[in-house]
């Protein structure tokens, strides 16, 4: 079967560098940059706030509430990584509104945390990357031929060997180390512009 080449041809410039999603937030005026914040970050902490027994009407409320907190303290809010990361500092307002609804319910449920103030929350930490990733993917997605998409998803995401993936794709197998450092180092820049945080879950080969 006659190899086909990868070509990486984004969409838009892949490689200008991307101002944070969290820095263009601090810009009041730029509302793309919120639309962008809703329509990432609103699933999450909907999801993890029915994951803690909420019904779909109460997760949403706490969804807006949290969202709104972010609206107005944003500004003030700084990457450390020392001593706090923006998925520490969106876990603990999402888990004080939580802590605020079951107050108002007069109820806690089975495995809330006793200490809401808490940075550490494992469940956390892990749906937030999660969904970070899954978002970030689905994200660039567009901005790469689908033969060099294919190939960095079986390869990276699937554990597929480069050599079958390969010869499923039709391309050399040097093209599919390509196709995944490509999408890799694409995939790091876009988690960091989103979460302004060092995607660790991303290697960098």
């Amino acid at each position: 079967m006659k190899q086909q080449q990868i070509r990486d041809t984004p969409h838009d410039s892949a490689s200008q560098t991307r101002a944070s999603l969290l820095v263009r937030l601090r810009d009041g005026a730029d509302g793309d940059a919120w639309r962008t914040f809703v329509a990432v970050y609103t699933p999450l902490v909907y999801g993890f706030a029915r994951a803690r027994g909420l019904q779909d009407a109460d997760a949403a409320d706490v969804a807006q509430e949290v969202l709104g907190e972010v609206a107005r303290c944003i500004r003030s809010f700084e990457y450390r990584p020392e001593t706090g990361r923006f998925r520490d500092w969106l876990g603990l307002i999402t888990r004080r509104r939580l802590g605020r609804f079951y107050h108002r319910q007069s109820r806690r449920p089975a495995g809330l945390p006793d200490d809401l103030a808490t940075d550490a929350d494992p469940e956390w930490a892990s749906a937030f990357q999660q969904h970070l990733l899954e978002t970030a993917l689905s994200r660039i997605e567009p901005e790469f031929e689908p033969a060099t998409w294919q190939a960095f998803t079986r390869v990276w995401l699937n554990g597929q060997l480069a050599s079958s993936v390969a010869d499923e794709v039709g391309v050399s197998v040097t093209a599919v180390y390509i196709a995944k450092s490509r999408a890799l180092k694409r995939l790091r820049e876009e988690v960091l512009a989103l979460a302004e945080d060092v995607p660790q879950f991303v290697p960098l080969h």
